[in-house]
């Protein structure tokens, strides 16, 4: 009788060991593992002709180039050169592009518009973005100015040509979701590629909900909200992205990923 109890007890025993570790091989299969953004696809109501860009990486996880396509069809291939200390240029079709200054981060710190123009960029300890500058007429016009919070951009203010009135601000509210994928979702850039890669600072650790944004200088404020939701491939990141504006009008992102080796 005595064997059969203790028979009892350690099959309880190895049992419990195996839906534990089942358990934790369930947590493991839910967790959101970092990968490199490989495809964007952009569209939207006001523009249904759908603009792509598939990156490629060097094992540093630095952009090396990427394709651009615009309704199917090519629309320049871009490729980044670190060869020079401090200096990343890029060509498209195998002309110059631009030639960025980068500091030791990987961040663009000048992006020149001529010999006498150009954006100056200042970042964190951290390295997030929280300043940008447009040099003209020989002096900086402070351009935009952010707020981080637990990693989060979450106030940026937009100023007019004096650099010192605000023209727009906009407020981040984020959801409880992780954005170990670096997407950017609150840069200065007006672009879908230029932030890939970091470049212009991190990204938000979390995912954006929603954003409110309005013009200060009005009276009464009258505010203005976007919205975004989220699908989901089968290793929890985000697949497709979509905003919905103020006005009902969508504009939707859909990514792949290179998966993790």
């Amino acid at each position: 009788m005595k064997k059969f109890l203790a028979f009892l007890m350690m099959a309880a025993l190895i049992m419990t060991a195996f839906y534990s570790c089942k358990d934790d091989d369930d947590d493991d299969d839910n967790e959101v593992k970092a990968s490199l953004i490989k495809t964007i696809n952009f569209s939207a109501d006001w523009n249904r002709a759908v603009s792509g860009y598939e990156f490629f990486y060097n094992a540093n996880g630095l952009v090396t180039n990427f394709n651009r396509t615009y309704a199917s069809e090519p629309d320049g291939a871009f490729v980044y050169d670190y060869t020079t200390a401090g200096k990343l240029k890029i060509t498209k079709d195998g002309d110059e592009y631009n030639t960025y200054d980068i500091n030791s981060g990987n961040l663009i710190i000048k992006e020149p518009w001529s010999d006498t123009e150009w954006s100056a960029y200042e970042y964190d300890a951290n390295g997030y973005c929280t300043k940008v500058y447009e040099h003209w007429d020989g002096v900086d016009h402070l351009k935009y100015e952010m707020v981080i919070t637990n990693g989060n951009i979450v106030k940026m203010t937009t100023y007019d040509d004096d650099g010192t009135t605000a023209k727009r601000i906009k407020e981040f509210t984020y959801t409880t979701g992780d954005n170990v994928n670096n997407i950017q979702q609150a840069n200065v850039t007006d672009s879908d590629w230029k932030p890939v890669g970091g470049y212009y600072g991190k990204a938000s650790k979390k995912l954006l909900d929603y954003f409110e944004y309005w013009d200060p200088r009005e009276n009464p404020i009258e505010k203005r909200k976007s919205t975004l939701t989220y699908e989901f491939d089968a290793k929890n990141r985000p697949s497709k992205v979509t905003k919905t504006l103020y006005d009902m009008s969508t504009e939707v992102w859909d990514y792949t990923y290179y998966e993790n080796e």
